[in-house]
């Protein structure tokens, strides 16, 4: 039982990790769009932000399964 409570918290702590990741590429690719002028450069920067987005929705779906939530000072907690 605590094994398996060990493996849901260091999975938790995955996802939310994976969630802050995607947030500091989301802002990455949304400054260098901004920056850019060529159109196969903003092409680019346009599929990279979707693809980011999908896989931020996908990651906040599974903290909210797990019901986890970023807070602070704790690295996550469970909604109760």
């Amino acid at each position: 039982m605590k094994r398996k409570a060990e493996a849901l918290m260091s999975e938790g702590e995955a996802i939310l990790q994976a969630i802050r990741q995607v947030q500091v590429q989301l802002e990455c690719a949304r400054n260098s769009f901004e920056t850019v002028t060529d159109e196969h450069l903003i092409d680019s920067y346009i599929y990279e932000i979707i693809s980011l987005q999908k896989k931020y929705a996908y990651f906040l779906k599974k903290a909210r399964e797990m019901g986890l939530t970023a807070g602070y000072p704790a690295a996550y907690q469970k909604i109760s």
